[in-house]
């Protein structure tokens, strides 16, 4: 029984040492025409008389684009802007105070709290703001593991709307999508994020703070969709000045070539009448003369039995 009792205690501090997710942090499940699709939405905790006041999420809006969840909050959308994607839910932005949310500071230690894809109890993932993107409203967070010797894997799907905060516990972001890019001296795994102090600027129509300009800086120049069916930001286009210092070309004046005229040769034409020359005269074969030439008669002589003869000539006397 003591050792039973040691080791509920054992598990209970260990529980208690663990990194849990914030309760502000909540999951949505969707499913739909044969998809389904996870985020997160994060609660806004208003400040008010003891706490009071308490309402209203923001996430991202390709999240809650895709209708009322099965599970997670039912709050419908109020506010909400595709290009910038950040999206309300259950409170209008302007009853809230964006100085209640701190600004996004380069280097300033996060943590991000979701649920990737099936995950019901979901995820915390350090990592560090590193700088803002050319795009308003966005930053990027360069992600860490919370394993020491582990490279950071980042997260693939579901972690859209996922809280980001400080080290305070104060909502900055939420993540907009997440993927990995190399730059050296980094872990190259990033999230890309929605400040929420700019999305309630925007929301309620006043200009959003400009976008500080870090050159030294590197930004992630990709990143990965967290959900299926977002269409990202259209690239940002440099536009580059002509160089007017540039030397001109240098043109060489080239005299112009005249071609000889000519010389042609009259060629009298060939005369339409046809001249038929005489057939040649063949000078006559004359007759040949012929001799008969009569053959001496041949001396039959008596010769030996086997004796040689010539060919064609037979033994008169047979001996």
């Amino acid at each position: 029984m003591a050792r039973i009792s040691s080791a509920v205690l054992m598990l209970t501090l260990l529980t208690a040492c663990s990194e849990n997710v914030s309760p502000r942090a909540e999951r949505v499940f969707y499913r739909g025409d044969g998809m389904a699709s996870w985020g997160t939405v994060c609660k806004l905790n208003r400040r008010g008389f003891l706490g009071f006041g308490e309402r209203g999420y923001i996430s991202a809006a390709h999240v809650t684009a895709n209708g009322t969840p099965l599970v997670g909050p039912k709050d419908a959308i109020t506010v909400s802007d595709a290009l910038s994607d950040w999206s309300f839910l259950g409170i209008n932005p302007a009853q809230l105070d964006a100085q209640d949310y701190p600004a996004p500071k380069q280097g300033k230690a996060v943590e991000i709290h979701g649920f990737p894809a099936r995950d019901r109890d979901g995820e915390v993932i350090p990592g560090t703001l590193y700088t803002d993107d050319p795009v308003p409203p966005f930053w990027w967070v360069e992600l860490h593991d919370s394993d020491d010797g582990i490279a950071a894997e980042g997260v693939i799907g579901g972690i859209s709307g996922s809280c980001v905060f400080d080290e305070k516990g104060d909502l900055i972001a939420v993540v907009h999508a997440n993927g990995f890019s190399q730059i050296e001296g980094t872990t190259s795994t990033w999230a890309k994020v929605v400040p929420v102090r700019e999305a309630i600027l925007q929301a309620q129509g006043r200009t959003p703070p400009v976008a500080s300009t870090i050159t030294a800086t590197a930004i992630p120049p990709a990143y990965q969709e967290a959900a299926p069916g977002y269409t990202t930001t259209p690239p940002v286009y440099q536009e580059v000045a002509p160089d007017y210092a540039a030397t001109p070309p240098v043109y060489e004046e080239v005299a112009p070539t005249f071609i000889e005229t000519p010389l042609y040769s009259e060629i009298v034409p060939a005369s339409t009448t046809t001249t038929v020359s005489p057939p040649e005269v063949l000078p006559q074969p004359q007759p040949r003369a012929f001799r008969v030439i009569e053959p001496e008669p041949l001396e039959i002589m008596p010769t030996p039995r086997g004796a040689y003869r010539p060919r064609g000539i037979e033994c008169a006397i047979c001996l």
